[in-house]
């Protein structure tokens, strides 16, 4: 991840793995590292700024555009900051920078990162497996520099930034290993020796205008229930289903004679959204509305937690993609997904 810093800004490790350390000249402030929280000021996927009654003025500008900038290449929500005994020159500094008054505290300041370049706040589905690792999925995440990916058994994303470095590239391939296939911005240039996967294109789809309604006859899933779910995702293919994905969020199945005949649930989750996946119906059990019944139910239940549904597609997958549409869901002209593989052998 390269970080736009005025010269002389440096981040520093500290002796608490939740904190980054950000120093110029005499000047320290710290923000909170990936996925952490430094106190319950902050909400999951938020930064949290902290900067010292005593800070100096001149370096501190410097230091809070490399946290806001290392903070949006991290698909934060936002940065947020307690400025109650500020010096009134870093209060107005951070007002010049739009860090605007939050409802958590009359002296609370934070700065909205959600919108897109299209002025509506997607922008955090432009990365949304980095938005998730980084956020309220961040007890799942293994990490290796700036590259995050979920626990193997899990799910299969992984989170990387949208112009990876040099040692970027180094740290995919040691967290992922030969072969292993990985989602990258559709503009990244690929090194020598990596190649696209041809084929696993996928496109976006968003639920602002999906209400979602409740159905009498889906059922909650739980790890009981994980064999049965294996089952069905290997004979319909929805796409990747692990044995620990159930822990990502609620699913839900229909039952017949005590057999689940479909099923749809929740994977990821950038902050106010939530992803609708594994959504599939067993060939016996297809031409009954059960997988459009059970993705409305799943949406119904993020609506009442106040997220958005979302949802990704292969984009061969017409099929699936027009029952979307005809729900509500909508593609984005930003969502284009492209993947990317490590090279089988380091030489490749």
């Amino acid at each position: 991840m390269t970080t736009p810093t005025a010269p002389g800004v440096r981040r520093t490790s500290t002796a608490d793995p939740r904190v980054e350390q950000w120093e110029a000249g005499p000047a320290v402030i710290h923000s909170s590292a990936p996925g952490e929280h430094l106190g319950d000021l902050t909400r999951a996927g938020e930064v949290e700024l902290r900067v010292a009654a005593d800070v100096p003025d001149g370096p501190t500008a410097d230091l809070v555009d490399a946290v806001v900038a290392t903070a949006s290449a991290r698909y934060a929500s936002a940065v947020v900051v307690e400025t109650a005994g500020l010096p009134d020159g870093v209060r107005r500094l951070l007002e010049g920078r739009g860090f605007a008054p939050d409802r958590r505290g009359p002296s609370v300041r934070a700065l909205d990162l959600t919108i897109a370049d299209d002025g509506t706040p997607t922008r955090l589905l432009d990365n949304a497996a980095l938005a998730s690792l980084n956020g309220a999925d961040s007890r799942f995440a293994e990490r290796r520099g700036e590259i995050v990916r979920y626990h193997p058994d899990v799910s299969v994303w992984t989170g990387v930034p949208d112009r990876p470095t040099e040692r970027d590239w180094a740290d995919i391939a040691a967290l992922l290993g030969p072969g292993a296939g990985f989602r990258v911005n559709p503009s990244a240039e690929l090194p020598s020796g990596w190649h696209e996967l041809a084929g696993a294109g996928g496109v976006q789809l968003t639920g602002e205008a999906v209400a979602g309604e409740p159905d009498p006859e889906a059922v909650r899933l739980t790890a009981e229930d994980v064999p049965e779910m294996l089952d069905l995702v290997a004979r319909t293919k929805p796409g990747p289903f692990l044995p620990r994905t159930i822990e990502l969020g609620t699913y839900l199945g229909i039952r017949r004679e005590g057999r689940l005949v479909a099923m749809a649930g929740e994977r990821l989750h950038p902050p106010g959204w939530t992803e609708i996946s594994a959504v599939c119906t067993d060939p016996g059990s297809r031409g009954q509305g059960l997988g459009r019944r059970l993705v409305l139910a799943v949406a119904h239940g993020i609506r009442e937690r106040g997220a958005t549904p979302m949802l990704h597609a292969a984009a061969t997958n017409t099929g699936a993609i027009a029952l979307y549409e005809r729900l509500g869901f909508r593609q984005r002209e930003r969502g284009a997904i492209r993947f990317a593989q490590v090279p089988q052998r380091p030489t490749e």
